[in-house]
């Protein structure tokens, strides 16, 4: 009778974590790192690999029309989670490109979220106009069911994880989140608290993005390699999350990586294995 107890007893702590097995995300890489001809090298070479996806993703930047896309990654039970879009702050308002909206309105009813990068100036602009900005793209994404997050990006008006949840809150739109993002990070605000950084995020952080980094690094190629090189405690990182009870995304960064697409997509996606076992 205990032996028949114990199988439902086992599922129910494994499935609610209480073995202390780490939480895993849906994972997936950046565009900018899965440099093949076609659309169906890069949903090939990513399913052998074990990932889930594709994001990150560039609207343009394809053989195929969007739509045609979305169906390539579908048919062979991938997603294509994010795509990384944005605007300009300028003089007389803001500007982004056409093909945004026109994406947003085909992307509707799907699971895709909207990286949204914020460009200007700091000592030019100010929250309103960011938020103005926000608002319009949010609005438009919200009639087609969609998410959007702000993406810090160093030099960007929107540059930490903090302007990123500041900005958010004051959009006061449902479908505004944020993503953190580890190499604008360390590049940006390397000596703020992480813990402290991710915890006041919480809320908010629908997407998280990683890459293998060094520590005091100052240029993409030390803040942005394979997962498995670099300092940086990438254990640590996902050992916040999981006791923040993070439950979005994770993606690999990409930029600029140098040598063989395939093995440095190997190299990431057999070191986060180790990271979830470890």
């Amino acid at each position: 009778m205990k032996s028949i107890l114990l199988v439902p007893l086992l599922a129910i702590l494994i499935s609610t974590n209480l073995l202390g097995k780490p939480k895993t995300w849906p994972v997936f890489a950046f565009q900018n790192g899965v440099h093949f001809k076609t659309t169906s090298e890069r949903v090939k070479v990513l399913k052998e690999l074990g990932y889930d996806g594709i994001g990150s993703a560039k609207l343009t930047q394809s053989d195929l029309p969007l739509l045609e896309r979305l169906k390539h990654y579908e048919d062979a039970g991938l997603q294509l989670f994010s795509f990384y879009v944005g605007g300009r702050l300028g003089k007389n308002g803001h500007s982004y490109a056409k093909e945004i909206s026109e994406a947003i309105a085909q992307l509707k009813g799907r699971d895709t979220i909207l990286e949204l990068y914020i460009q200007g100036s700091k000592t030019s602009h100010t929250d309103e106009h960011a938020v103005a900005f926000v608002q319009e793209i949010a609005d438009q994404a919200k009639d087609s069911g969609l998410r959007v997050v702000l993406y810090p990006h160093a030099g960007f008006y929107v540059d930490t994880i903090g302007d990123a949840v500041r900005v958010a809150r004051k959009c006061k739109r449902d479908n505004v989140g944020v993503m953190f993002n580890l190499c604008h990070y360390l590049k940006v605000e390397p000596k703020t608290d992480l813990k402290a950084a991710l915890t006041e995020a919480k809320p908010l952080l629908w997407q998280v993005s990683t890459s293998g980094a060094e520590i005091g690094g100052n240029n993409w190629g030390q803040l942005i390699q394979t997962l498995d090189r670099g300092t940086f405690d990438q254990n640590n990182l996902f050992q916040i999350l999981r006791d923040l009870g993070f439950s979005g995304n994770v993606g690999f960064q990409c930029y600029a990586i140098r040598g063989d697409s395939r093995e440095n997509l190997k190299r990431s996606i057999e070191a986060w294995n180790k990271i979830q076992t470890d």
